[in-house]
């Protein structure tokens, strides 16, 4: 192919950043915007014509799966390796560069911390949430007591600056609730008429159907055989701890519970809070942390817990409540507008300020066989509302809106 009819092929093409497919890539594995990329990547693969939809990933990748062969298109390595400030400078200037000169028909970041801050050509950026924007006390609030410190807020700030700037020039931005384009509106003065609301779903592995190997899985994961179960990272919104507590309470009375913290849980600063917390845990010998395992595993454990538990203080979508939904677990969790939003009436919802009423209502749980199975009656019919199909087709509106281009395969 000559270097001018690419340039053509480009020129109506869109590029989606399927780096978050690779395997150590940033933090989001385990998270939900690994799981966004990855199953979006595959309804996009099955959805859109060959020639109109390319995937960027790096060179040498480990990809967690696999794509079209022909769709994959190679980024420039980092110039700097894989620390944090090289990384930051492979995305705001050397990728910026390459794609700006490039000059694909539209770039889509699924996820804006990935997102250059200034690009010449035009973007759809995802917008999970803006936690960091809202509610940065969270995140680390008080006097700064070191230069250290002092060192990591000024980060903090440069950081949200510049996905401030990735938003603002993008052409549209997609998030995955009503809440968050609200939010995306008031926090950031995004125009309403640019976001597009685009829910997620449950990946096709998450059934209420047990599969043979879920007690191979438990087994090796040394699960409870009766647990409660919080999935995803431990950051500070999750309010960790005091899912723990409300854990501990019940154990007291409950010797055969336990809980399992699938996911990240051990990686990132709010660790020390998390690991204190189980410590102090009467029952600690029965709380298990198997880590960020793959949705095969994952489907297991959702299948075999009594119920998901959320103490979340803020969600932008709330993912595991779907997961647990399409997987005929109970969801009992605080009321975060997200959560609120997504779950309908098919979870057990508490305010957020009330951890007490968390633990009643989990008890409740347990204790209710009825209660519990209309849980899982309502949490299935709940989530065959959400589709990874439906959700390409409307990512791909998305990119013909912004392009002019048909990007749907015949």
């Amino acid at each position: 192919m000559s270097e001018r009819t690419a340039q053509r092929e480009d020129a109506r093409a869109v590029w989606f950043d399927a780096r978050g497919l690779q395997v150590g890539f940033k933090e989001h594995a385990g998270r939900g915007i690994g799981t966004y990329v990855a199953a979006l990547a595959a309804a996009l693969d099955g959805q859109a014509a060959p020639e109109r939809l390319r995937m960027l990933v790096e060179p040498d990748a480990e990809l967690v799966q696999s794509v079209s062969p022909a769709r994959l298109l190679r980024v420039p390595r980092a110039l700097g390796g894989r620390g944090r400030l090289a990384t930051q400078l492979h995305q705001h200037a050397q990728l910026a560069a390459w794609l700006s000169a490039r000059r694909p028909a539209a770039v889509h970041f699924p996820a804006q911390t990935d997102a250059p801050a200034v690009l010449g050509v035009r973007t759809v950026v995802t917008v999970h949430d803006v936690v960091l924007h809202r509610h940065g006390a969270w995140y680390g609030g008080g006097a700064p007591r070191s230069l250290r410190e002092r060192a990591r807020r000024a980060r903090f700030r440069a950081m949200r600056t510049l996905e401030r700037l990735a938003i603002a020039h993008a052409s549209r931005l997609i998030v995955p609730s009503r809440v968050t384009a609200e939010e995306l509106v008031q926090t950031l003065a995004v125009p309403r008429a640019k976001i597009a609301v685009i829910p997620l779903a449950a990946g096709p592995r998450f059934s209420p159907t047990p599969a043979p190997g879920d007690p191979a899985v438990r087994a090796r994961l040394h699960l409870p055989e009766r647990y409660l179960l919080h999935t995803g990272g431990a950051d500070p919104r999750k309010r960790v701890p005091e899912l723990i507590g409300v854990f501990d309470a019940l154990a007291r009375d409950d010797a055969g519970l336990g809980l399992v913290l699938a996911g990240p849980v051990a990686d990132g600063a709010a660790y020390p809070a998390v690991r204190r917390a189980i410590d102090e845990a009467a029952a600690r010998e029965r709380i298990v942390l198997p880590g960020v395992v793959p949705d095969e595993e994952l489907a297991a454990l959702y299948r075999g817990a009594a119920a998901l538990v959320l103490a979340t203080r803020y969600e932008g979508f709330g993912l595991p409540v779907v997961e647990a939904f399409a997987s005929g677990t109970p969801v009992v969790s605080t009321a975060a507008d997200a959560v609120r939003e997504v779950a309908g009436d098919a979870a057990l919802l508490v305010p957020v300020a009330e951890i007490g009423a968390l633990r009643d209502a989990v008890r409740r749980v347990l204790a209710d066989g009825a209660l519990a199975a209309s849980l899982r009656e309502r949490g299935l019919e709940r989530a065959t509302q959400f589709r990874w199909s439906l959700a390409a087709a409307e990512t791909l509106a998305v990119y013909e809106e912004v392009t002019g281009e048909r990007l749907r395969a015949a």
